[in-house]
């Protein structure tokens, strides 16, 4: 027998459980929490309950299944998912789409399950259909993809989702004889029409009392609630209750700048509350995804000493040996990802040998496995890649798994693997890629229980569960629209979901008929003392939300934007002001400190290091550019590398055409160089400077390039030769180092207490076979390059650098006064820089126009300026300045330690 009574407030669903006998009687539910606080209930009452007398409306169907259709195997979504992938890839052909469709075709599956599973629903739809042709044209074809692959999983692989088993039911005649026990319904906004002939069919052998919302606002929600309505046609007696007297309450509603402002005001609020002496259990956050709120509320509540019933728990993923299980996994089945390889890489023993920077340099772009060989140390480690080939049975795929878990913790582990032992029977096949897919959803969708929650705390619940007898002050957060609607991924319109309701009499679940919103309408008419209504104009992570209609429908001042309460947090950081906490006063000066820092209003604490940073013309030059460049560089010891990708960097170009000059110009230079002579010198040279490229082919059509750099620059230089004919070059790539003491200005060969040691390489020094020297430095473009007469204005030290350390005697085996100092643009053979007048014609031409400061006299004023820019520069590094002060501001769009810096004009 089927009995409707109709519900108008929740209150009245006391009186029934007053005649409610949990031994004869199953009462359905639609989420967890609420069927364990009626077993709750019915302990206090009747001190003991048996399984059956509440389940939740998903266990009776589960049970309804196993008995009818034992062979069929409940899975879950992900496995169904890599089985679907499976299906879809070997059918490819008849489909029309592949398994990068699948999240389209499972989601046809989930929203047209009542018709695929139909006995007649097919030929319903396809009679429907040829008067739709819109909708035809829109999704049938996706309709036919999901019936295909629903029917596959269904009859050859054997399985079923939870969310199927309604639809799947609707195919067994004789639900009545395996369930004998009357039922009382209480699913609210929950139920569906194919839940509803469910319970239609097992009201023919068992009572069967449904409960039904009748709000007076329902018409509101008619698609919803239609299920209702059949089972009102279909019942033998509907029941009205008398009306509840409800009591006042005290609302609120209130609008904040983000949800982090909901969170405190909420625990603020429930803090107040607690003073007050209401007890924790009779207090309630409600949100409709409370997961979202709950990692930020809970550590609010947890320095508030205030306890939830919530359990604290955290992803499997989260863990580090889960992540580098699965990243070495992916690693290694050629799924090739800087990331995996980071995390795989950097467990392992051998990563000692390989610094950090140099690792992203080689493999910040990867493409195919080969890219594995750039670095000896990783190839080793990652050489024995897995057979991808073919199927796998579930057996072999955990083995090859668990070979590659190192670490000591196996519980979760075993929590994993038990999940996938459960879905997938012994003889499932499918490829690695599937299976470690599947694997990779289970960890994701995997929790843990860090601490249990404490049963007289405060109820920390999504909206489908906050149905409570004890919560009489709420507090409901992330009232936005967005949270409250469901997304349609199908191509489905809203006007298709009234039509097939209306023609063909499914009623399929319309994301524009919310059941958040419908249960939202619920409590709030609810008995309670107090609820407040929150509204966040931002989320977490600062994107905008929209409020619900049901939020703005409320009386109260919406665009009034609201302060939130002070929490334990807000008193510790103003505690120090009534001289409590010391520890944490000075934790409160260094953060008030490191905010004036930030704000550039108090200078950053020098450096100090036992030993002075080796000194370079190009350190010298970082430190007048930025002292947090330099400081980065050489107290740090952070490196910036060029990436290896396919487009080759200028450094590796750089070094190739030094490599080559150095090598053509040993005197006595020739000139006859061969083609072969210069392959093969290029090829020595790769060697030497251990050169790595993101593909081998990279380097042919580079080497041809430098071959013909080569011919180019033997021939100027042989024409420069027969114009100078003394020309002479002594130096190449010369090395010099010698120790400075920056106050009294010593120099010595020798290591000293409170020196720099400096050091360089000059890349060509000419000479006319006298005492006249020229500095040459190679570059590969003019780019960047100022006049010498902006050299020191411009921070552009290093010929000038070069010319006092040669000046000064301290390159080994060069004597000789500097007369030229140039840099040489290998692009165009162009020198440019500054010479002295007078003795053009020896070693270079004069100037075509009359140059004021190409004399002597300029020679030495740049000498003198240099050394005291030098030494003050030297001063200033040894007393550990290191703030970051950029000489020029464009220089931070480009600086590679941008992330970290503090300056001012970044923060």
């Amino acid at each position: 027998m089927l009995k409707v009574i109709s519900i108008e407030s929740r209150s009245q669903i006391s009186e029934i459980f007053a005649n409610y006998n949990p031994r004869e009687q199953s009462w359905l539910v639609s989420d967890l929490r609420t069927k364990f606080e009626l077993q709750q209930k019915i302990l206090g009452r009747d001190g003991q309950y048996i399984d059956e007398s509440v389940l939740r409306a998903s266990d009776l169907w589960k049970m309804l299944l196993k008995r009818l259709d034992p062979g069929l195997r409940l899975v879950s979504d992900p496995f169904a998912r890599s089985l679907l992938r499976t299906i879809m890839d070997e059918h490819a052909d008849v489909l029309g789409v592949n398994s990068s469709a699948e999240d389209t075709v499972f989601s046809y599956i989930d929203q047209m399950a009542a018709v695929i599973f139909h006995p007649e629903g097919t030929s319903r739809l396809t009679e429907w259909f040829e008067s739709h042709p819109e909708a035809m044209n829109r999704w049938k074809e996706w309709y036919l993809r999901a019936r295909f692959c629903a029917l596959k999983l269904l009859q050859e692989h054997r399985v079923i989702t939870a969310d199927w088993i309604t639809a799947y039911l609707q195919n067994f005649n004789d639900l009545e004889r395996v369930w004998s026990m009357p039922l009382i319904v209480d699913l609210s906004g929950e139920i569906t029409r194919v839940e509803a002939e469910l319970l239609q069919a097992l009201s023919r052998a068992v009572d069967v009392v449904v409960l039904e919302p009748t709000p007076a606002w329902r018409s509101d929600f008619h698609f919803l609630l239609q299920p209702y309505e059949d089972l009102r046609a279909m019942s033998t007696a509907v029941q009205k209750l008398p009306a509840v007297v409800r009591g006042e309450k005290k609302s609120e509603v209130l609008r904040f700048s983000g949800m982090l402002a909901e969170i405190k005001h909420s625990v603020g609020q429930v803090r107040q509350w607690l003073d007050q002496g209401i007890v924790a259990e009779n207090i309630a956050v409600i949100a409709p995804d409370i997961e979202t709120y709950w990692p930020v509320l809970q550590a609010y509540l947890a320095e508030e000493g205030i306890p939830a019933q919530k359990d604290i728990t955290h992803k499997a993923q989260s863990l580090p040996s889960v992540t580098r299980w699965l990243a070495l996994l992916r690693s290694k089945s050629g799924r090739l990802s800087t990331s995996d390889l980071e995390i795989s890489f950097f467990e392992k023993e051998e990563a000692q040998q390989l610094r950090y920077e140099e690792f992203r340099s080689l493999f910040k772009s990867l493409y195919v496995n080969e890219d594995l060989a750039r670095n000896e140390i990783v190839h080793k480690v990652f050489f024995e890649q897995m057979d991808l080939g073919g199927f796998l049975k579930r057996d072999e795929f955990v083995a090859k798994a668990l070979l590659s878990w190192n670490s000591d913790e196996t519980d979760i582990v075993q929590v994993v693997l038990r999940e996938l032992l459960q879905n997938a029977v012994a003889g499932t096949s499918l490829t690695w890629k599937e299976w470690l897919s599947y694997l990779e959803s289970i960890v994701a969708a995997k929790e843990y229980t860090l601490e249990k929650g404490e049963p007289r705390g405060i109820m920390v619940t999504k909206l489908m569960s906050a149905h409570s007898e004890k919560a009489r002050r709420r507090i409901f957060v992330g009232l936005t629209d967005e949270a409250l609607k469901g997304r349609n991924k199908t191509q489905l319109s809203g006007q298709d979901y009234f039509e097939l309701a209306k023609d063909i009499g499914f009623y399929l679940d319309n994301p524009d008929q919310s059941d958040l919103e419908f249960e939202l309408r619920l409590l709030a008419e609810a008995d309670s003392d107090e609820d407040l209504y929150c509204f966040g104009a931002t989320d977490l992570s600062g994107s905008l939300c929209s409020p619900a209609t049901f939020w703005m429908s409320l009386q109260g001042e919406h665009e009034k934007l609201t302060v939130p309460l002070e929490t334990r947090w807000d008193e510790l950081q103003h505690s120090t002001q009534r001289g409590e906490r010391p520890l944490l006063a000075g934790r409160k000066e260094l953060v008030e400190q490191r905010i004036l820092q930030d704000l550039g209003k108090v200078p950053f604490a020098t450096i100090t290091s036992p030993e002075l940073p080796r000194i370079s013309a190009s350190a010298v030059e970082s430190f007048l550019e930025c002292p947090f460049i330099f400081a980065a560089q050489r107290y740090f010891k952070l490196k910036d590398l060029p990436d290896i990708d396919l487009d080759v960097d200028h450094r590796t170009r750089g070094q190739l055409a030094h490599a080559i000059f150095e090598k053509l110009t040993i005197e006595p230079m020739r000139f006859d160089w061969k083609v072969e002579e210069l392959d093969q010198l290029l090829e020595t040279v790769r060697v030497e400077k251990k050169l790595v490229f993101a593909d081998e082919r990279l380097w042919t059509p580079l080497k041809k390039k430098h071959i013909q750099l080569g011919l180019r620059f033997l021939d100027f230089e042989k024409r420069w030769r027969e114009e100078f004919k003394k020309t002479r070059t002594i130096g190449r790539e010369k090395r010099f180092e010698f120790y400075l003491d920056p106050q009294s200005g010593d120099i010595s060969t020798e290591a000293r207490d409170n020196c720099f040691r400096i050091s360089g390489q000059i890349d060509r020094i000419d000479s006319d076979g006298g005492k006249q020297l020229v500095v040459v430095d190679y570059k590969s473009s003019s780019g960047g390059i100022s006049a010498h007469g902006s050299w020191l204005k411009n921070h552009e030290l290093q010929l000038l650098f070069y010319m006092w350390v040669l000046e000064k005697g301290l390159v080994q085996d060069v004597q000789g006064e500097v007369i030229g100092l140039f840099y040489y643009v290998f692009r165009n053979f162009e020198r440019k820089g500054f010479k002295v007048d007078d003795l053009a014609g020896v070693l270079y031409p004069a100037n075509k126009r009359k140059d004021k400061n190409a004399t002597f006299e300029a020679k030495e004023r740049y000498l003198t300026e240099f050394s005291q820019i030098l030494m003050t520069t030297l001063g200033r590094i040894k007393n550990g300045e290191c703030d970051a002060k950029p000489a020029d501001f464009k220089t931070c769009t480009s600086c590679e330690w941008r992330r970290q810096c503090r300056a001012p004009h970044l923060n």
